[in-house]
């Protein structure tokens, strides 16, 4: 005997959802988030030596400085670990905000599967980007701003793809 379908629940709410139904902040759904998030960062990461000219190239870039950044500032933890294990961890890091971002985004209406997550991915990227646009180009130009121009450009693109890939529109959340 088949129970009515009005009576069960849709698939949004029930607790073990998949899709576009994901729960935010659940265990599952922060690793699902989490696991797109390190492709994303690591495929960002990984651009640089597949296409190592500007734009396609800067978020690589990006990521490498940022961790010089963080480098300077934790020299001995880098030597303890070591320069290849550190920098993986630092992109582990930023996966793991980016997942904890997708999950935000679907507690505020996201409803993509994969695609939240990406979009926290590559967000968190362009966020690293307008931080060293902000703080290490902008002081250090000297009258060239090409770099800082550039640094900028593609942070800012990265952050309207990343908006776009997350929630799916650039207006207004339907009411």
């Amino acid at each position: 005997m088949r129970s009515d379908p009005s009576a069960e629940p849709p698939a949004a709410d029930r607790p073990d959802a998949t899709g576009p139904g994901r729960t935010p902040f659940a265990p599952r759904t922060l690793l699902f988030d989490g696991s797109v998030a390190a492709f994303v960062v690591t495929g960002l990461y990984a651009l640089l030596y597949a296409v190592p000219l500007p734009p396609f190239g800067v978020p690589g870039y990006l990521l490498i400085v940022a961790f010089d950044r963080l480098e300077s500032l934790f020299p001995s933890l880098v030597a303890w670990v070591g320069f290849d294990p550190a920098f993986a961890g630092f992109l582990a890091a930023l996966a793991v905000v980016a997942a904890i971002g997708a999950s935000w985004a679907r507690s505020r209406g996201a409803t993509a599967g994969r695609s939240v997550a990406a979009g926290a991915a590559v967000t968190v990227v362009g966020v690293v980007g307008g931080a060293l646009s902000l703080a290490v180009f902008l002081p250090f130009a000297g009258g060239d701003y090409a770099p800082l121009l550039l640094v900028s450009a593609t942070s800012v693109l990265l952050l309207f793809g990343g908006r776009y890939l997350a929630i799916g529109r650039f207006g207004r959340r339907p009411a």
